[in-house]
């Protein structure tokens, strides 16, 4: 199935080994929640849907245990335990808990790593897999629920069905007359062509999508509908100069002189846990909500971006702590010039918290 990048909830108040296995998962391609309370794990389990749970069963004195026993209650998730001690006893109820792997603490990073990706490969591959995700837009099928990047979505029976027929045939085109007996024992009247057009129009309403720049259906003129396989394109920055930046493995955005965020690459998706067509169109400070080492707001002429927009030099390695998926995280910061109409990269790197000065690895 078409989708989005695994998407991983880690529910740890460990603050060391959090942010250590969130950077590692997003260096490996993996969208992570990372959550340091159980409440907030219990919530980005039921919003977000994701394809593997890795739950530390420890934390607030063993309340994550109840983040294990959400992942199987929203559908049997993939679930890899964290275990503090170590004993047979954790290993049984972790399994009897409806647990995949046990994992000891501390554990080697890049083999916690391996065997979520193996887990999600897994989840993907699974014939009996009822979830499905593309761009932000989660249909949980067996629940018969949508969510629009975290937000619920109401449909009719009619308009769920059609949507679940576009998942199910993963980016092939559906006649309308399949897709017009797939409703047939849902509407009151006899189903046609123009029925299918109408409950299609009110299902892109309903998901905001555009039918010029189809982000989620796309219309096959003369046949009938098919999942929209590719979203809409970034700005276009010209000589090439998106597959430069696309291919950097820092964290990049690239923002006009409004700061508004016109491409990000796929670094950048990792490291803020949010997808493509939640970037692009925002401004970055909405986005980012910089502060500095000390926690005072980065905005109006404290702005970095305002600095650099009337002039031509780069502002490199600036300490900083930003947005990234329901934390702030300490970063530094580089700004420079893209070419004389006022577009600006500003690229990202983590930084350690008790480096204020640098020494940060890639992204």
């Amino acid at each position: 199935m078409l989708s989005e990048p695994a998407f991983v909830v880690v529910a740890s108040d460990d603050l060391r080994a959090l942010p250590a296995l969130r950077d590692a998962l997003r260096v490996a391609g993996a969208q992570v929640a990372a959550c340091k309370h159980v409440g907030v794990a219990l919530d980005a389990i039921t919003f977000h849907v994701p394809t593997v749970v890795v739950a530390d069963v420890g934390m607030e004195s063993g309340r994550g245990w109840d983040v294990v026993h959400a992942a199987r209650a929203a559908g049997r998730l993939s679930t890899i335990v964290l275990d503090r001690l170590g004993d047979a006893g954790t290993r049984r109820a972790a399994f009897s808990a409806g647990a995949d792997e046990v994992i000891r603490l501390p554990c080697d990073l890049d083999e916690l790593t391996t065997r979520v990706l193996a887990l999600a490969s897994r989840a993907a591959r699974g014939a009996t897999a009822t979830v499905y995700r593309l761009h932000g837009l989660i249909i949980d099928v067996s629940a018969h629920a949508v969510r629009l990047h975290g937000r619920p979505i109401v449909l009719t029976a009619q308009q769920f069905a059609i949507l679940a027929a576009l998942f199910e045939a993963n980016g092939v085109v559906l006649p309308r007359e399949r897709l017009l007996a797939r409703i047939e024992a849902l509407d009151d009247e006899p189903p046609s062509e123009r029925a299918i057009d109408l409950h299609v129009a009110r299902l892109r309403r309903r998901i905001g999508d555009d039918a010029k720049q189809p982000r989620y259906i796309e219309a096959v003129y003369g046949v009938g509908y098919r999942l929209a396989t590719d979203a809409p394109g970034p700005a276009q920055l010209g000589d090439s100069a998106e597959d430069v930046l696309a291919a950097l493995p820092d964290a990049l955005l690239v923002i006009d002189a409004h700061r508004t965020i016109r491409f990000a690459n796929e670094a950048a998706t990792r490291l803020l846990a949010r997808p493509h067509t939640e970037l692009r169109g925002r401004t970055c400070g909405e986005l980012l909500e910089c502060t500095d080492c000390a926690g005072t707001t980065l905005d109006g002429p404290r702005c970095f971006a305002r600095a650099l927009l009337p002039g031509a030099t780069a502002l490199r390695d600036l300490p900083a702590r930003i947005r990234a998926g329901d934390e702030h995280v300490p970063v530094l910061l580089t700004y420079g010039q893209v070419r004389a109409d006022g577009l600006v990269t500003l690229q990202i790197r983590p930084r350690a918290e008790d480096d204020p000065k640098g020494s940060a690895g890639p992204a």
